[in-house]
């Protein structure tokens, strides 16, 4: 059986690095009896995936985890029991089947949407920067250099409000293997030194030409 679950990582755990939020479902799947599959060899892991690494200090409500069994579960229970061991700021806010054949989470990542709330900026200078035709930025490469990009392409959709002296920007970025656009390097290039916070909300697949939750 092939599950999939939703899950919130906010709080102090969004301090908590990608390896060690791995570490700790595969402890609470082993705690809550969940009957995970394990791969074959010498060093069998146990068939947990994850959608997209969040970065340490980013929190969300829209992570994605994947957990092959090896019989089939009642999946409110599952939640339920796992939701009583694992910490505080990650909760477990569904889970469903996906069927046999499914392409891999991490592979059908297409984009992410986020809330951005930069501290003490204008909303105006936001605004203008992001309705320039181009965008232009520099990020390093897998070589190690620098090049010019133009992220305008990456940025599917943004609304921008205002907050006493904040700008709170809702966006949705192309991310996963192929294309991808970080929030740290899209406020960057907005300016260099600034003060901002960011929350995930969902990650999304292509169906359709549609951008689709992966909750769908």
């Amino acid at each position: 059986m092939r599950v999939r679950g939703q899950f919130t990582k906010e709080g102090n755990v969004k301090f908590v690095g990608h390896l060690d939020t791995m570490r700790l479902f595969q402890r609470a799947i082993k705690i809550a009896n969940i009957p995970v599959a394990y791969s074959e060899g010498f060093n069998p892991h146990s068939k947990v995936y994850f959608a997209l690494p969040l970065s340490v200090g980013v929190s969300s409500v829209g992570e994605y985890i994947e957990i092959k069994t090896t019989a089939d579960i009642d999946l409110e229970e599952a939640r339920h029991a796992l939701n009583k061991v694992l910490p505080i700021g990650i909760k477990l806010t569904s889970l469903f089947e996906v069927i046999e054949g499914t392409p891999t989470l991490m592979s059908q990542v297409n984009a992410a949407a986020y809330v951005i709330i930069i501290e003490d900026e204008d909303i105006d200078k936001v605004n203008n920067i992001l309705n320039q035709p181009k965008i232009m930025t520099t990020k390093m490469n897998k070589k190690k250099k620098q090049v010019e990009l133009d992220i305008k392409p990456l940025i599917l959709d943004y609304s921008l409000s205002k907050n006493e002296d904040a700008v709170v920007m809702q966006v949705k970025l192309l991310a996963g293997s192929t294309k991808n656009l970080s929030p740290d390097l899209l406020v960057n290039t907005i300016g260099k030194d600034l003060d901002y916070h960011v929350k995930r909300l969902d990650l999304y697949t292509l169906e359709d030409d549609e951008m689709v939750s992966l909750n769908a």
